[in-house]
């Protein structure tokens, strides 16, 4: 540091004057010795005490007490350097070759202001110190000081630290107070000797226990480079705070916001690129461990690599979607707003796996796993998957951050999915054998999840191929009361699904019924209707119609009503009474079906689901061939006048009648 290469010219001043006055007393030097060095620093030092000489020959030792060093006419504070008393020793060989080597310099209750005004300027800078080759004729080994302070106060930062340093044999003791890029500062540990600081290529011990603003570290390791942090590695016992993001102002680290956390790792920088080693620990309500790097380059964005492993995770914690953890509106769809602002600041290609994802009163989603890919705000998860109700869904997601409002869609495929964890609080339906199988494919717009579902476009289909389930619920879906007062004195058994399909289109967030079926060996069930993701409000009607022709069946349509936390479900009261006729739904013969394709894919000519959709197809074209005859057969021309028939003929004839009289 120059702010110790006119400390040791100082000191060099006061050898060479012992040298050549020490039979004349050396206080009598006081006043020629700072004139010198006022005149050639520019800068007033006054030494108020006595000067007393320690003489060896190789290593010859000077003690100066009451030393005061003026500061830049610039700075802030009274001096540069105050000391009670400075004690050192210089190497006598290295003079020969016109270097000045001090072994060791001692400060006694000293007092260092150093300062970097809002221009860049440095008040250790002496007004003929822009040669840096003069570095390299002096040089001091070893800094030590007792019951001393260091200040820096940087203005280009908001920076101003005070420090209460010690020494001792293997480094410096020091507590630390202030603010750092304008937070405040405090912490107490133990870091290696002063003067290592000032190398750029040797690493600089350090153990201590630091809070910047609301964020705190316990930490061992090593520094290079301690100005711009050009080298680091540090092992943290505990790193913790409220959002990762604060650690950019800290140390130079973009990261995104986050829940609080609290973290261990291993922390380094090697070549331009930042990484924390093998962390474990929480985040928000997330339990996180991995490995994670910053790739930052010259005008460039920093790129965030790595993998994260969790038992439980919640998205909301990690910020990579999201900006805010609390949702806008109380509902069922995720409704907590993406910060697509944020997005421009990093580049992310990160691996996420996950036991669980924490989503409250929901079916819970397990082994999760995703890849998650930033590019110039694009958020790319591909491939995404994760497992619910038994079953999985896999696919991709894409959100568009360069578009106002966001733009997003949505592919997945889902695969076997159990019947009976899909209704978890249905006593009845645990029992139920089946998968369901179908996809989702949806496009939308909006800065949210519910936003994006409540705006999209697309199509969402589920089918069974064959399953089974409870004969006492399908009795009362169908509202068989006699039937289902019988089985339930007798026990209840399982019947067969032949095949179950609900298959939407959705245009602007609404999804339209193309086909909702559900064919047992007990009720076939049909509906209709739509369900509204913006306003998550549903109106679905179910015919239930029963195959063993109870006389105490009621044939009710039952209504799906109400919103997607608090539904509906009841029979039409006005129409107990009414019989439910008709085919099977006319929508099944949709060319669009979402369903179709996969019914192909899967048990093909032998599903259940394509011979009902069949079946379907062939009654609706006979009643759509019949329809249209009759039609036909009512559009044909009325007999022509030449027809005669005696009838006609006689009618014909018919002479007028006679008028009456």
């Amino acid at each position: 540091m120059r702010a110790l290469k006119w400390i040791g010219g100082v000191v060099v001043g006061l050898f060479v004057a012992l040298a050549l006055f020490f039979a004349f007393g050396l206080s009598t030097l006081r006043g020629p010795i700072a004139d010198a060095v006022t005149k050639s620093t520019g800068r007033e030092l006054v030494i108020g005490g006595g000067i007393r000489p320690v003489w060896s020959w190789l290593h010859p030792r000077i003690r100066v007490e009451g030393v005061t060093f003026a500061n830049a006419d610039w700075g802030k504070a009274d001096y540069l350097l105050n000391a009670n008393a400075v004690e050192a020793s210089i190497s006598v060989l290295p003079l020969l070759a016109g270097r000045v080597v001090l072994p060791e310099v001692h400060l006694e209750g000293a007092e260092l202001a150093l300062e970097r005004d809002a221009d860049g300027r440095r008040n250790w800078l002496l007004k003929d110190e822009d040669d840096p080759k003069e570095e390299s004729r002096f040089f001091v080994k070893l800094l030590t000081v007792d019951d001393s302070r260091v200040t820096w106060d940087d203005a280009t930062s908001d920076t101003r630290v005070e420090a209460d340093l010690s020494t001792d044999e293997t480094g410096v003791i020091f507590e630390a107070q202030g603010k750092w890029n304008g937070m405040k500062l405090k912490g107490a540990g133990h870091a290696g000797h002063v003067l290592s600081i000032r190398d750029q290529s040797t690493p600089f011990p350090l153990r201590a226990d630091i809070t910047i603003g609301q964020t705190s570290a316990k930490l061992d390791g090593t520094i290079t480079g301690l100005v711009g942090f050009k080298g680091i590695d540090l092992q943290f016992e505990r790193l913790s705070g409220q959002s990762m993001d604060d650690l950019y102002n800290i140390i130079g680290l973009a990261l995104p916001a986050t829940s609080p956390y609290t973290v261990s790792g291993r922390l380094y920088r090697l070549d331009g690129v930042w990484m924390f080693e093998n962390f474990v620990g929480t985040v928000g309500e997330s339990d996180l461990a991995g490995t994670m790097g910053v790739q930052a380059g010259e005008g460039k964005r920093p790129l965030l690599q790595g993998e994260i492993n969790a038992k439980v995770l919640n998205f909301a914690d990690l910020g990579v979607l999201v900006g805010t953890g609390e949702p806008r509106k109380s509902g069922v769809l995720p409704d907590m707003p993406f910060a697509p602002e944020r997005w421009n600041s990093v580049d992310a290609d990160v691996k996420i796996n996950a036991g669980t994802i924490k989503r409250p009163k929901q079916l819970p989603i397990e082994d999760f796993s995703t890849r998650i890919r930033m590019d110039e705000r694009v958020l790319t998860l591909q491939p995404l998957a994760f497992g619910i109700a038994g079953g999985r869904l896999e696919g991709t997601m894409r959100l568009d951050g360069n578009h106002s409002p966001l733009r997003g869609d949505i592919k997945m495929r889902v695969q076997n999915l159990q019947l009976a964890k899909l209704f978890p609080t249905v006593k009845q339906a645990q029992g139920s054998i089946g998968d369901l199988n179908g996809l989702i494919e949806l496009a939308g717009t909006g800065d949210s999840v519910g936003k994006l579902l409540g705006t999209s476009n697309g199509k969402i289909g589920i089918y069974m191929d064959e399953g089974k389930i409870s004969r006492f619920l399908m009795e009362l879906v169908a509202l068989d009361l006699w039937d289902a007062a019988r089985v339930k004195l007798r026990g209840d058994k399982d019947i067969d699904i032949r095949c179950a399909i609900a298959d939407f289109g959705v245009k602007a967030g609404v999804m339209e019924a193309n086909a909702i079926v559900f064919d047992t060996g007990a009720v076939n069930v049909q509906g209709r209707g739509t369900i509204n993701l913006k306003t998550e409000e549903m109106d679905i009607t179910l015919k239930p119609q029963p195959k063993d022709g109870s006389i105490a069946s009621l044939n009710s349509p039952l209504y799906i009503r109400g919103t997607f936390g608090t539904p509906k479900v009841g029979p039409d009261m006005g129409r107990l009474a009414a019989k439910s006729a008709g085919a099977l739904v006319m929508g099944i013969l949709n060319p669009l079906l979402a369903v179709l394709p996969l019914v192909e894919e899967g048990k093909g000519k032998d599903s259940p689901c394509r011979q009902l959709i069949a079946e379907a197809t062939k009654s609706a074209k006979t009643a759509a061939a019949a329809a249209k005859a009759k039609e036909a057969k009512t559009k044909e021309p009325k007999a022509a006048s030449s027809d005669r028939s005696p009838a006609a003929g006689a009618t014909a004839r018919r002479p007028p009648s006679p008028p009456e009289r």
